[in-house]
C-alpha cells in the first residue's frame, strides 16, 4: 500500500486555515472631537510622567544651577523633583528658601510694622525663619527716622540673603533705610545693590554690621567706590565681588595700585581681599582724583590694564576666578604666572 503524502496534506490544512482567519483589527475613524483619543493622550502622559526616575545624583547636579525661581516651577513637575527639592536630600544644596518681600512707600512705617509684629511672641518667631529679604519697587520709598535703641529689639536672625537692587539706576533710594537695614541683619551672607546709587559710607556700613558678609553684589553703580576695597575693609570673610558697570574713584594715595615693580601690598581690593575667591569687573569706569594724571586715553588704558594685572599677580591664592577688561594677551601672560585662576572677559 501506498503512503500518504502527510507533509502536503499539513500544507493544505494550514492554508485553509489561514484563510478563515477573521481579518485584523482595524481602529475606527478618527473623528474631531473624540474625547477618547484625548483620553488615551492624557493617559499615556501621566504614565510617563509617572515612571520618570532620572538619576538622583543627575537631578541634584541640574538643580545646583538654578535660580529661585526656577526651583519653585521644577517643584511641581513631578514627586520626586519635590522630594529633592523640599526635603532634606542628602547632596542637594539648592533648597527653596523663604521669602520676606517688602513692598510700601515709607521707611518709617516699614519700620515701625517690623517693630509691632516683634512685639508679639509668635510672629517674632515666625519671622526668623525668613532667610531671604527682597524689597520691590525699592525707589518709592521714601525718607523717615526711626530711633537706633529700638532697631535692636527688631534682628531677623534668620536673614543671610537681602536683594535691594533696582530695575534702573537712575532711580533714588533712601539712603536712611541703606543705612539702617544692617543693624536688623546681623547675620547677612550676601547683599545685592545693583542699580542703586548708594555712597561707599552704605557699604562700609553693612562691612561693620554684618560681620558674616561673603559675597557683594554691586552692578551698575554710578557713585565711586574706592578701588582699594576701602568701603569693605571690615569684611574678612568676604569671597566674592560682582561690581560689573560700576564706577571707582582713585584717589592720590591709591596711584601705587598700577605700579607693577614696587609696592606689591598696595593692589586692587587690598583692603579686603583675604578670602576672595571670585571676583567679577567688567567695564570698569574709572575716575582719578589727583592732578591731571592720566588724562590722556591711552595713558588711562595702560592705567588700568596695569591694575589689573598688578590685582591678579598679588591676589590671595584662595582666588580662582576673575572677570575682567584684561586684554588678550595680558590674559595669556598671566595664566602662565597664575595658573589657578581662571581668567575671563
Amino acid at each position: 500500500m501506498r503512503r500518504a503524502n502527510t507533509n502536503k496534506n499539513n500544507s493544505h490544512n494550514r492554508n485553509r486555515n489561514r484563510k478563515r482567519r477573521p481579518p485584523p483589527f482595524l481602529p475606527p475613524s478618527i473623528v474631531i472631537g473624540d474625547d477618547s483619543i484625548a483620553g488615551r493622550t492624557r493617559r499615556q502622559k501621566r504614565t510617563i510622567a509617572s515612571n520618570w526616575d532620572l538619576q538622583t545624583s543627575i537631578i541634584i547636579e541640574i538643580i545646583s544651577w538654578l535660580d529661585q525661581d526656577s526651583l519653585m516651577t521644577m517643584n511641581v513637575v513631578s514627586k520626586q523633583l519635590y522630594d529633592i527639592i523640599t526635603t532634606n536630600e542628602p547632596g542637594n544644596k539648592n533648597k527653596i528658601y523663604p521669602v520676606f518681600e517688602v513692598s510700601g512707600s515709607s521707611t518709617l512705617k516699614f519700620y515701625q510694622n517690623l517693630h509691632n509684629h516683634f512685639l508679639n511672641k509668635e510672629t517674632k518667631n515666625k519671622l526668623q525663619r525668613y532667610q531671604i529679604m527682597r524689597f520691590k519697587d525699592l525707589s518709592k520709598f521714601k525718607s523717615g527716622s526711626f530711633e537706633l535703641r529700638r532697631m535692636e529689639e527688631i534682628q531677623m536672625n534668620g536673614i543671610t540673603s537681602l536683594y535691594l537692587s533696582s530695575s534702573s539706576s537712575r532711580d533714588k533710594t533712601d539712603g536712611c533705610l541703606l543705612r539702617t537695614l544692617p543693624n536688623i541683619l546681623p547675620k547677612l551672607y550676601e547683599v545685592d545693590f545693583s542699580n542703586i546709587v548708594l555712597g561707599h559710607m552704605v557699604l562700609d556700613r553693612f562691612s561693620n554690621e554684618c560681620p558674616l558678609l561673603e559675597k557683594v553684589t554691586s552692578n551698575n553703580h554710578r557713585n565711586h567706590y574706592r578701588v582699594n576695597g576701602f568701603g569693605m575693609h571690615a569684611s574678612k570673610n568676604l569671597k566674592e565681588i560682582n561690581m560689573n558697570n560700576s564706577r571707582f574713584i582713585v584717589y592720590a594715595s591709591d596711584r601705587r595700585i598700577s605700579d607693577l615693580n614696587n609696592h606689591h601690598e598696595i593692589f586692587m581690593f587690598h583692603r579686603c581681599c583675604k578670602a576672595l575667591e571670585r571676583v567679577s569687573i567688567r567695564n570698569m569706569n574709572w575716575s582719578v582724583n589727583y592732578g591731571d594724571h592720566h588724562t590722556d586715553l591711552d595713558q588711562r588704558l595702560i592705567f588700568k590694564q596695569n591694575v589689573l594685572i598688578k590685582f591678579v599677580r598679588n591676589a590671595p591664592s584662595s582666588l580662582h576666578w576673575f572677570r575682567s577688561d584684561l586684554t588678550p594677551d595680558n590674559m595669556t601672560m598671566l595664566r602662565m604666572e597664575r595658573p589657578g585662576i581662571e581668567l575671563l572677559n
